[in-house]
């Protein structure tokens, strides 16, 4: 008897847009054969619930239920594909954590964590990863006050809203004259902003997921943007070059993977991530950010490290899936399922 599987996509957030080819792009590549799978879409006008044959269903949101044959069942896993609030922030989670669906995504509390900047700083650097120089600040923070705290910082710097995604909110600032304008740039996407010293160097992308107790690395992305830095327009629109593996040697990429790996385990974190580097020259590599629910569009990263591997996406689907229903009661909240 096949599995009922919900993909969930949408959410609140800018990332909306991104979540929603993430998650039809994944819808396409189930296998019918062992899912029956639906497609969850969530907006701020609620949510809308389609079956395989693109129908529109009825669905109960409080009990992740789908109607079929006159009655609601629940799901039996989830797929987390809503890039940004509510589901990269852990907050779908908690809801899937108390009904006992396993899901794809990390745990309510490293969700939160990773998804904002500044905070992964923290956590990560005192495990020994290198992170860029940073302010942490808010939307009315008294700029002359703030300008001061910066002066020693090297330029360019980068503004960014402390929880967003798809480098939305994001803005590179050569003058602390332009410190004003990036801010409210910030703050359409949060009230929490990081002030980040831009590093030069190589900008890479390592793709990981845990797989029977083991963590793989999916490759190592070099990302050669034709514009000033790696921005939504770049992601999206073609105006980027991905290479894998990433033009780097050998011990660069050891190092990488080690970093990655340590870091994904000691956070406890689930289901496929991108940890994204910036290398400098004859220096280590500093870590600038790690996605939890990393874009899955046909644009994306991870599915062309997986056209590296030689691993169609419906393969890694199937892996994946697998893992969730196998090992989802191994969360951070024991005794829920």
């Amino acid at each position: 008897m096949r599995k009922y599987l919900g993909i969930v996509m949408g959410g609140y957030s800018s990332e909306y847009g991104v979540s929603i080819r993430s998650g039809n792009n994944i819808f396409e590549e189930i296998d019918r054969n062992q899912y029956e799978v639906y497609g969850i879409e969530i907006s701020s006008s609620g949510h809308k619930v389609w079956d395989e044959n693109k129908n529109n269903i009825r669905f109960d949101k409080d009990q992740m239920s789908v109607f079929k044959n006159d009655k609601f069942i629940q799901l039996d896993l989830i797929l987390n594909l809503v890039h940004g609030n509510p589901g990269e922030d852990g907050t779908l989670a908690l809801q899937w954590e108390n009904l006992g669906i396993p899901y794809s995504s990390s745990a309510p509390g490293p969700s939160s964590l990773t998804f904002h900047k500044a905070w992964t700083n923290g956590v990560v650097s005192r495990m020994g990863a290198v992170v860029p120089k940073a302010l942490l600040t808010t939307v009315d923070s008294h700029i002359p006050t703030l300008k001061a705290k910066l002066r020693d910082f090297k330029f360019p710097i980068f503004v960014k809203p402390s929880r967003a995604g798809s480098s939305f909110g994001i803005t590179k600032i050569n003058s602390l004259d332009d410190l004003d304008c990036s801010i409210l740039i910030a703050s359409k996407e949060d009230n929490s902003i990081i002030i980040e010293e831009g590093i030069s160097g190589i900008e890479l992308a390592c793709g990981l997921i845990e797989i029977k107790k083991e963590i793989k690395i999916l490759g190592i992305t070099q990302i050669i943007s034709k514009n000033e830095f790696f921005d939504y327009e770049a992601k999206y629109s073609g105006l980027s070059e991905e290479v894998t593996p990433a033009n780097i040697s050998e011990l660069n990429s050891q190092k990488i993977s080690a970093v990655s790996k340590e870091i994904y385990s000691k956070l406890g974190l689930k289901g496929f991530c991108r940890f994204d580097f910036i290398l400098p020259e004859n220096k280590s590599a500093v870590l600038i950010e790690i996605n939890t629910v990393p874009g899955m569009t046909l644009e994306s990263i991870i599915p062309k490290q997986l056209e590296y591997l030689k691993m169609s996406l419906k393969e890694f689907i199937n892996l994946l899936s697998q893992e969730v229903l196998e090992n989802g009661k191994n969360r951070n909240f024991p005794g829920i399922f």
